[in-house]
């Protein structure tokens, strides 16, 4: 249990199919984000790995996050 004033973020990892440009793939979750009045404390490439883009995404709640994997994991 938190304490009265601690923040939780949830920290999650996402890949996607390495035939859209990292830009592209980026506007596509950031135009996500917008419409579901979703801000994310950061969003970036980690890398690529077998022609799959990996993103991280960190949140301040849990739930904003559940809901960013469940659109892009």
């Amino acid at each position: 249990m938190l304490a009265a004033g601690t923040a939780s973020l949830k920290t999650v990892v996402v890949s996607r199919d390495g035939a859209k440009s990292v830009g592209d793939h980026l506007a596509e979750m950031s135009a996500w984000l917008a419409e579901h009045d979703i801000e994310p404390r950061e969003l970036s490439m980690l890398h690529v790995l077998r022609l799959r883009v990996v993103f991280r995404g960190t949140f301040d709640a849990a739930g904003d996050a559940d809901q960013f994997v469940a659109r892009f994991g």
